[in-house]
């Protein structure tokens, strides 16, 4: 069972009877908040009852049009407006069925000059999708999404882009923010008609990941994204005193840490992102390694530190790492060529010296490591 409340019907009753297809034009017509009206349209799009015809030279004139499926609401929608005209003063909500339509949707506080009707309930004309169904989404490598462990796709680019804006954000960002950061370049109108597009473009599945409310958009609790479960192993990690899982320092756990965020896509909100976490996962690689050495696991503890030493080549903390194994193996050698390694690179990318303290860490063993 889904549930529409009067601007819903309102938005549909305005294309019935004035053939009204601009989103300025239903704004001026209904007096209706945009952010909802622009979740209502996105609604409509989703459940076949209306499409969104973009015009991309003039986005002012794109325009919501009546599908057959939506003229064919017209007998009901004239019933159920005479209905609510009849009750304007029950105070109660009126409910219809609408398919796809977003159970978590949340609508601003009501405004009380509007009356609202007695609750009607018809049956959907299709099956909800199950709570139980898995969405995950990947960002890490190359974007991803599956839905009960199943790949989707392909996805528009804008319902991608769409996708990984609320993963990389754990909270609900405002539509207008969330169109102006996505797309910059774009007039304010433009933008948010890319994303309402981007919108309307998920099927219904994809659209349960989503939450939308008059805060914003948000992916739901239950959504999957690995980015999100990397990050809480890294602070684990980091955190002093935090007490380790043995899963965290699995060969899983390197991969997860090791893993560039969508390497490939140059969005200065992507990239802004991606230097975030290559800071925080060098910094938990070599946690990582050092948590290993204390544990004995020698081998791993290389991986992990070799891993910090590919996400920043000239960082010295990652190469004293290694060192550090290598002396645990008892590998001298293996030691010292880490550290001329480094200095070789050091000196020829920026004309400097390793620190003392690294120097140190090898100082006994070659008199050419004696600074």
């Amino acid at each position: 069972m889904m549930q529409i409340e009067r601007w819903t019907l309102l938005i549909v009753r305005e294309a019935l009877l004035r053939r009204t297809t601009r989103f300025p034009d239903f704004q001026h017509a209904l007096g209706v908040d945009p952010n909802l009206l622009a979740a209502r349209l996105a609604d409509l799009v989703s459940a076949g009852i209306m499409t969104l015809a973009t015009d991309v030279s003039r986005p002012e004139l794109s325009e919501y049009v009546l599908t057959a499926k939506g003229r064919d609401l017209e007998g009901t929608i004239t019933a159920l407006s005479a209905w609510s005209d009849d009750w304007s003063d029950a105070g109660l909500a009126v409910a219809a069925a609408l398919p796809h339509a977003d159970r978590h949707d949340v609508d601003p506080a009501p405004d009380p000059s509007i009356a609202l009707t007695p609750a009607l309930s018809l049956p959907a004309t299709e099956p909800e999708v199950s709570d139980s169904v898995v969405i995950e989404i990947a960002v890490l490598g190359s974007f991803a999404l599956r839905v009960g462990g199943k790949p989707v796709g392909p996805l528009s680019v804008g319902s991608q882009r769409l996708l990984v804006f609320l993963a990389l954000h754990d909270r609900a960002v405002g539509r207008a923010a969330m169109a102006g950061t996505m797309w910059p370049e774009a007039t304010d109108e433009r933008a948010g008609i890319s994303l309402r597009s981007a919108l309307s473009r998920l099927d219904a599945p994809t659209r349960e990941a989503i939450l939308v409310a008059s805060a914003g958009l948000r992916l739901a609790d239950t959504v999957v994204v690995d980015l999100r479960r990397a990050q809480a192993l890294a602070k684990r990690l980091l955190e002093p005193g935090a007490q380790v899982r043995q899963a965290d320092l699995a060969p899983e756990a390197i991969a997860a840490l090791s893993s560039e965020l969508l390497p490939d896509w140059y969005d200065d909100w992507v990239i802004a992102e991606s230097e975030d976490w290559r800071q925080l996962r060098m910094n938990a690689l070599e946690a990582l390694a050092r948590q290993l050495i204390r544990e004995g696991r020698l081998a791993e503890a290389a991986g992990a530190a070799r891993a910090a030493m590919k996400v920043e080549p000239l960082r010295e903390s990652a190469h004293a790492t290694l060192i550090r194994v290598h002396l645990a193996e008892g590998n001298q050698s293996e030691a010292l060529r880490v550290f001329e390694r480094y200095r070789a690179l050091l000196g020829t990318a920026l004309g400097l010296e390793p620190t003392p303290l690294l120097s140190r860490l090898v100082g006994g063993l070659n008199s050419s490591a004696n600074i």
